[in-house]
This record gives C-alpha cells, structure tokens and sequence, in this order.
C-alpha cells in the first residue's frame, strides 16, 4: 500500500509531516505472550504553516491534523482516546522540532481482554536501547479488542486511541525512513523490544476492580523514600482500591495524600508497634466495620505481618501460616531453625557469660532480635567490645538481641517470588562491605555500622554458588511454611570461592586460592522478610528486570494467580543491564549538632557531574535542609540519598557508582 501522511500543526506554528506505510505483527518469546501490532510514525518537520485559513493562530498545546488536500481539523483530547496519549503525541513534536525528523513507536495488543496493568509498557520498555520516552496511554483493567488496524483506512487520532502506549527513540536511534513503504528501526532496538515484551500482558479472562486492606504504612514519608508509594502506585495501575489502617497523625493522613487510598480507618490506642495480642482481633473488627466487600489484607512492615496473617485467616482471606511468619522475623528463632546455636538476651552480663562458657571465637555479630534496615547491627573482635555493642542495640526499638559468629563471607540479597511452592523468579544481588565488615582494623565499633553502601545487580558470584543459594534458600522457605509471597533474604557464603578485593579504583568479587578454602560453599542466612526489598531497593529490581515487587505483592494478596505468573516474569533475556544501588549514608563528627545543611544532593551532583548523569536513572534525596541526623553510632538508619547507576559493563558501573560516592557534596551542622 502507498504510504500515508498527514500534516500536523501544534501551538508552535511548525508543521510536522507524519508518515506511516506498514506495521509488524510481533510474536515476542512464546505463544502465551501477547502478540502485538505495532506502527512506525516518522515525524519530520517542516517550518511552513499549513496553507488553509481555516487554521488561525494556535493557542497553548492545539493540535490540527490536514489529511492530503482536505481541510485541517482541530483534533480533541477525546479523538487520542485519553490525555496521556494526546500529551505524548505534543511531547514528540516538540522532539521534532527542535532535534529534527523522530520515530514514534504505537503498541497495540492482538490479544482480546485485560491489561494486567495500565503502567506494564513503562516499566518493561523505560530503559530500553534506543528510547528516549515511553509512556502509557492505557486505564487501570482496560479491555482491548485484540483486533490489528488497517493502516490504510486509519486515522492519526484512531491509531492513538487503539494503542496501549508509545515510545520515542532518540534522534541518534532515528536512523529510521520509511523506504519503499517500510519503516526501518534500528535492529538493536528491535531485538531489545521483543525481549522485552515478551510476558502475557493482555490477559483474556476478565478481570474485576478488587479491594486490599494494607495495615500500616513505612515510617518516612515520601519525601524521605517510603515504599508505600511504590505500593500505592501498584494498587492503582493494578485497579485495586486500598483501605489503609493506620494510627492517628501519621503522614498518610495528610490532605495531599488522600487520593492514594479508597479509605483510611484511623487505628484506636489498641495500635502498637510491636503489636499486642489483641491487635488482630482489632484489625478484624476495623475491617468488618467498613461494610465493603474486602479481596486481601496485607502488611510489609515485619513487626506486623504474623498479626495481619491472623487476622486474615479470621476474615477468611489468603493468607500465609502466622508461625512461619513469626520464626521468620525473628533473628534468633531463625538462626535455631537453621541448626545454628546463638545467644539470646538482653545486657551485656548475659552476653560476655555466653561468650566465655561457650568459648566462641571472636569476631561475634550482635544484632536486635526483632529489627530493619541493619540498625543496631554490630560485630565486635573482642569482650571489651560488647559492651558498647549492647549500649547501641538498646538505642533502638527493640531491647533484646541475638549474639553469634560472624560470618565473613561475602553477602547478597536474595529476591525469590513464590507461588504454591514454586519459584516464578529469583535474583541474587551483591551487597557490598559496610564499615561494620572491617572491624577494628577500620573504624571503631562505636562508628561502624551494617547500613548498605552498593547493592550490585546481577551477582558477581561463581554460578555454582548463585544455584546453591536459591536451591537452599527457596528449600527454607518451604520448610518454614511459606507457600507464596515475596520474600526478601539477607545471606552469606560461608566458604565461599571469592572474596572483595581492590581491582582499580574500586572493590569487586575476585577468586581465592583454593588452597585457603577449606570446604564446600553454604548458605549463611541472616535474615528472611517475607515482603518486598525496603526503602527504595524495589526500584532498581524493576529497571534491571522489568519486575515490580509490589504489583507481585499485591496481586498474591488477592490470590491472583494469573497475574502474579504474568508479572513475576523477567526479561526474556535477563538483567538488562548491571545496576549498582549506590546509598549515601551521613559521616560526621559527633559533636555536630547532627541538622543536615544542604539542597538536594542529587540535583548538584548530576549538574555538576553531566558526565556522570547519563548513566543513572533513578535518584532520589532523602534528607531535607534542617532535618536532625542521627549519627552512625546512633546505629539508625541514615541515609541521605540514592543512586541508581547502569552499565551494560559490570566494571563501568562499579567504577561511575565508586566516582559518584566520591563526588557527594553535603553538609551537616
């Protein structure tokens, strides 16, 4: 078929030819995934205005489309079918105009029924090789006819209210013409897209709007880096209405936030963290009180995630066993469940009598029982180090500790998705040495802490050692009795074949004579939070693997299984690239006052460091101008930024995260 144009004119005054000949059916990976239509518009431009006076002078984003000889039309936000789609075709103009002729990309699914999620296109194709911007233009459980588009009796309008989103490649990409009546992208792009949207997306049996109880919300607001967005987020581009139970005056219930949630049930004086015995009775009575038909109830803070599981079963909701939950999240009651004998107490007295009649050799690692983030983390090389140890556990929220060797193998996060007993994904990441690693030989234990400083995507580690972890670790789990869920796992290589030593101007994974080795690698577990990685960790999951946790979290919740499967899946190839999760964690003199004294990290930094910008794609500072800091011996969380640094080189994205810590400008008073 001859090729199609039409003249486009925006409030700009510039022209803008928009061709399209043909599109490509695509059958990405296998024949349960969403087959798709896609169209090619190749936008050039042209500065003459259009040759009608029909067209007066164009005010704000009017559009006005001319087909061949006819009279221009002013086109409407209803003709594109949604504001996103409209927003996205004025965004790509704008690109023509001043970068020169672009390629836009129209996805439109050939499988009649329900998207899985309206956001599922930006998270699959953000980063993908050659794209500039993505966007969606597609409603929470949007139905789709599944029907292909007859290019030659479709109109601009009409192609943009049948897709579920767009992209535009960047002008370096845009090597793309239409020759010949065929649009040409480059074949890299191509490639990267089919494995991309190579999931299910568009499922064919109905999906209906549901309704999720979440119980408590993260403790920092979303200024600071909470994950309530992440799950917020999640709810709504799943269609999912959320009834929040939270205690009075917490952040959520202030008035920019009260498009979030469907509800907020305030909790009575019966909310406590750690909860009482009663809470969950409390919480089933809130939830009945509602009146509303409720699909889930869920929590992703550990001190309530047993309590909500009984409430749950009281309800008569999915849920998972309370016990598992309760062994899980208990650090001691853990470690014995994994054939370990460590101490548990709550002075030091108790601790360094231990110590002595069991003879243990030193370093020991001291940790709260119950905990999060790695707060009040220690290890100690001697019994004159324990003391100091307790005084800092005992600065958090839990009293009681737990006291055992210190494992010196290199540690890893462990992500597994579970679904009746099976492993959908799993992904080992390499959590980097902390201060606390070195010991003595580094910083006093008073300064050291466990808090993160890289977490590395995918794991450098032997391959033998990455199928040992999740074979063992996915087989705890089970033995816990877990049969879904996300659970997040914090471990060690016992015996492991590397070790981090200096390559360069950074630190990475390099093997060990063998000779110092002295038996098979094993798993070291730590900790297991049956939730989604915490802070902002979930973040760099979803660029690396396309993945997120909390749209997996919250499907579980409601016994959505077709759509876990679907969400669960990764890359058709993998980690699309290594991600390193740089934390900025504060140092300062302790007799500072502690109040931090600076604008936002991030945004000095990419201005000052372009160079550095370009390979990092999420950033976020955590600390305000004025805010109080609790200072490393503190043994509190304090993190004062992130950064997420990608490279297709593993060596290039560990040497511009090591440049980015170094180049960290702030200030604390």
């Amino acid at each position: 078929m001859p090729e199609k144009e039409i003249a486009i004119v925006c409030g700009s005054h510039a022209t803008v030819g928009c061709k399209w000949a043909t599109s490509q059916l695509i059958k990405c990976g296998s024949k349960n995934n969403t087959t798709l239509q896609t169209v090619d518009l190749l936008l050039t431009v042209n500065h003459a205005s259009l040759n009608s006076e029909t067209v007066r002078t164009p005010k704000g984003n009017a559009i006005w489309l001319q087909d061949k000889d006819a009279e221009p039309k002013l086109v409407s936000i209803e003709s594109f079918g949604s504001q996103e789609a409209l927003q996205f075709l004025l965004s790509c103009l704008h690109a023509t105009e001043s970068s020169g002729d672009r390629v836009v990309r129209l996805i439109i699914p050939l499988q009649k029924g329900t998207i899985i999620r309206s956001d599922i296109i930006p998270i699959r194709l953000r980063d993908a090789v050659g794209v500039e911007q993505v966007a969606s233009f597609s409603t929470p459980l949007q139905d789709f006819s599944g029907e292909a588009l007859r290019l030659d009796a479709v109109s601009l309008p009409e192609l943009f209210r049948s897709s579920a989103g767009g992209m535009l490649l960047r002008s370096s990409s845009s090597g793309s013409r239409l020759i010949l009546g065929k649009s040409i992208v480059p074949p890299a792009f191509e490639a990267d897209f089919e494995t991309k949207m190579s999931i299910p997306w568009v499922l064919p049996a109905p999906v209906t709007r549901k309704r999720i109880v979440l119980v408590g919300c993260s403790y920092r607001d979303p200024s600071s880096g909470a994950w309530t967005t992440f799950a917020c987020d999640a709810a709504r581009a799943l269609g999912v209405d959320l009834v929040i139970i939270e205690k009075p005056g917490c952040w959520i219930a202030r008035s920019e936030y009260s498009d979030w949630y469907e509800t907020l049930l305030p909790a009575g004086s019966w909310w406590s963290n750690p909860p009482g015995e009663d809470m969950a009775d409390h919480i089933v009575a809130a939830v009945r009180s509602y009146g509303k038909k409720v699909d889930g109830i869920v929590a992703f803070l550990e001190p309530f995630l047993a309590t909500v599981s009984r409430a749950a079963q009281k309800l008569g909701l999915p849920c998972q066993p309370a016990e598992s939950y309760e062994i899980a999240t208990d650090k001691y009651r853990l470690a014995m469940f994994e054939g370990r004998e460590p101490f548990f107490g709550s002075t030091a007295e108790d601790a360094l009598t231990f110590a002595s009649r069991e003879e243990l050799e030193y370093p020991l690692i001291l940790k709260p029982r119950l905990g999060l983030n790695s707060e009040g983390v220690v290890r100690v090389d001697d019994a004159a180090g324990i003391q100091s140890a307790v005084d800092m556990i005992h600065k958090t929220f839990f009293k009681s500790f737990t006291m055992e060797k210190y494992c010196d193998g290199p540690e890893v996060d462990v992500n597994i998705v579970l679904l009746d007993g099976e492993v959908l994904f799993c992904e080992i990441s390499d959590d980097f040495p902390k201060s606390g690693d070195l010991g003595n030989a580094g910083v006093p234990t008073s300064q050291g802490n466990f808090l993160e400083t890289y977490l590395v995507h995918p794991s450098a580690l032997p391959r033998a050692e990455r199928e040992m972890l999740q074979a063992s670790i996915s087989a705890t789990i089970r033995r816990l009795g877990f049969h879904s869920g996300i659970m997040h796992v914090e471990a060690r290589v016992d015996r492991s074949s590397v070790e981090y030593r200096p390559v360069g101007t950074f630190v990475d994974l390099q093997p060990i004579e063998k000779a110092a080795i002295s038996g098979p690698p094993t798993p070291w577990v730590l900790e297991i939070n049956p939730r989604p990685p915490g802070l902002t960790a979930s973040r760099i999951v979803e660029s690396v693997y396309g993945i997120d946790y909390f749209g997996v979290a919250l499907t579980i919740a409601i016994d959505d299984k077709e759509r876990v499967r679907a969400l669960a899946r990764p890359f058709m190839n993998g980690a699309q690239y290594n991600g390193v999760m740089v934390l900025i964690g504060a140092e300062f003199d302790k007799n500072c006052e502690g109040i931090f004294d600076s604008d936002d990290i991030c945004e000095e930094l990419l201005a000052r460091r372009s160079d550095l910008a370009q390979n990092i794609n999420r950033c976020e500072s955590l600390a305000k101008r004025g805010q109080r800091i609790p200072h490393p011996s503190s043994g509190a969380n304090t993190f004062l930024a992130y950064f997420n640094v990608f490279s297709t080189s593993r060596k290039e994205a560990l040497e511009i995260a090591t440049e980015v810590k170094k180049e960290v400008r702030y200030s604390i008073r």
